[in-house]
C-alpha cells in the first residue's frame, strides 16, 4: 500500500521505519536527528510554505510533512 503525505508526494507503507511529531517539544527529534541530516539530500521537506508537523523516516530517506502524524497514523 501507499501513503499520501502532502503536496502529491507518496510512499510505500513497507518503506516507513517510523512517522514522529516534531512540534513536540518534550522530544529532541530535530536536535539531535534531524539537525544534522539537514545539509544532506536524504531530506525532502514537503512543508515549504509553512513549519512542518511531521518527520516520517524511511529506509533511504527522512521527509518532512505538514501532516500531522496522528492523521497519518489514520490514513
Amino acid at each position: 500500500m501507499y501513503l499520501h503525505l502532502g503536496n502529491n508526494y507518496v510512499v510505500r507503507t513497507d518503506e516507513i521505519i517510523g512517522i514522529f511529531d516534531i512540534r513536540n517539544k518534550r522530544t529532541n527529534l530535530y536536535r539531535f536527528f534531524l539537525k544534522p541530516h539537514l545539509e544532506s539530500h536524504q531530506v525532502v521537506n514537503l512543508a515549504e510554505a509553512y513549519p512542518p508537523a511531521s518527520c516520517i523516516v524511511t529506509t533511504d530517506k527522512i521527509i518532512l510533512s505538514g501532516i500531522s502524524s496522528k492523521t497519518l497514523k489514520n490514513r
